[in-house]
């Protein structure tokens, strides 16, 4: 019932936790404030995560102790989580009824299986926070300023309509990032936000649009591409066509925004009041050049310790403060149809999250009307390959905005990308139906 209640306030939550966050690009002496904090917090959280049974088998068989732990560099005494472990936890845990009224998420799937999510209210909160926390530090004013972003399965709003939106605060607008371009460039200029944010694979093809039909769109103060680091060529073209106001904020559905890059600086500031990010070598040990591990400091109902996200990072450290300097990240596409619509990953998300049979998956359209499904079976699963098949082309075709053929192919490992990743859509067909 608590929770029930907790969740129709996330907003004020959320206002709260604004005010509390650094909401200031930090310099110098500011770090050793946000340093205290975060070993204030961290502290707290290994306190918290003791008392978990999942922690506590994780401490006790590193042989460590919630004291053992005091600074960011301490957290090297535990073992790193993976997503798999994640993954399995996750889904244990779903299935209490305690956690009925928490917010069930879904991660993009760029290791090649969508991972649901719990957040308790107060959790939820503070991740909106720090999103808005790094649109303050951008220069974005939450009480004057409109974002607009793109869709998602939990946007049930187009504009103001929540009690503290009724008053012009945090307002925001939603884009139809599945509509044709011109759709597309039309409600951004009809709703003029002053901060744009979207997928890059999305941002991409808006971009790509304008420049190829000189299309005109409003640029706003500031703008950001999500889900995916940006490239120096893509970079080029945000700014020809949105101006100068880029940022790069750096995290996950999992983690929220725990880096940030503003406008042309050479290095992702980290969130220290409420993150710790380590990176890790291939032995598990801290260095300079490796793994990105993430612990956020607020996830204290369910935390994520030593969190291993997947994408790989290079960074020094300077008087003591560690200033991430080079990133890669993880890599999204979408379906594409004939008439100019798209289908991104998180409208099939929830098909693929709770298809238990299959343990790998890769969609790969090469054309307007046929789509290439690579899987990998899960050892567990008591169905025949016809039946998974049967029962997926039934489900995606119904997401679909129009009638895909699939096709099946079924291996032991679905191999990566380069960057050793695997993207979940790979669409080999272009706005003109090419190949």
């Amino acid at each position: 019932m608590l929770d029930k209640l907790q969740k129709k306030m996330v907003n004020v939550f959320l206002f709260f936790d604004l005010m509390k966050l650094n909401r200031k690009y930090p310099k110098g002496d500011d770090y050793i404030r946000l340093k205290k904090i975060q070993e204030k917090r961290l502290h707290k959280l290994m306190k918290k995560a003791y008392q978990i049974p999942f922690y506590r088998e994780r401490f006790d068989r590193a042989g460590v102790k919630p004291e053992d732990i005091r600074t960011a560099e301490d957290l090297v005494k535990l073992p790193p989580l993976t997503k798999d472990e994640l993954r399995a936890w996750m889904n244990e845990e779903a299935e209490k009824p305690k956690y009925k009224d928490w917010f069930h998420d879904t991660t993009s799937g760029s290791s090649g299986k969508p991972l649901m999510l719990l957040y308790s209210p107060k959790e939820k909160a503070f991740m909106m926070a720090d999103w808005f926390r790094v649109m303050c530090m951008a220069g974005y004013n939450p009480f004057r300023g409109k974002t607009m972003s793109r869709k998602s399965a939990h946007s049930t709003s187009a504009g103001a309509d929540t009690f503290l939106q009724k008053f012009g605060i945090l307002r925001r607008g939603f884009l139809n990032q599945y509509a044709p371009e011109e759709d597309m460039i039309k409600q951004v200029n009809e709703y003029k936000p002053d901060f744009l944010y979207m997928n890059k694979t999305e941002l991409m093809r808006l971009c790509l649009y304008c420049k190829e039909n000189h299309s005109d769109i409003w640029q706003p103060k500031f703008f950001c591409a999500s889900g995916e680091m940006t490239d120096p060529a893509a970079r080029k073209l945000f700014k020809e066509i949105l101006g100068d106001g880029i940022i790069d904020a750096y995290g996950s559905a999992e983690t929220g925004s725990c880096m940030l890059k503003l406008f042309d600086s050479p290095e992702h500031i980290i969130h220290y009041d409420a993150y710790v990010i380590n990176i890790y070598d291939e032995n598990d040990r801290l260095a300079n050049a490796g793994s990105v591990v993430i612990t956020p400091l607020f996830k204290t109902d369910i935390p994520l310790i030593n969190y291993k996200i997947g994408d790989k990072a290079i960074s020094e450290v300077r008087d003591g403060v560690r200033y991430v300097t080079s990133l890669q990240g993880r890599m999204n596409d979408f379906f594409r149809y004939d008439t100019g619509e798209v289908t991104t990953f998180f409208e099939i998300a929830p098909i693929i999250a709770h298809c238990e049979d299959v343990v790998q998956i890769r969609f790969v359209q090469d054309s307007y009307t046929h789509i290439v499904v690579q899987c990998v079976q899960s050892k567990e699963s008591l169905k025949t390959l016809e039946q998974i098949e049967k029962e997926l082309d039934e489900a995606l075709n119904k997401k679909f905005k129009h009638h895909m053929d699939i096709d099946f192919e079924w291996s032991n490992s679905i191999p990566p990308d380069s960057n050793g990743k695997l993207r979940m859509i790979v669409c080999k067909v272009d706005e003109n139906g090419k190949k």
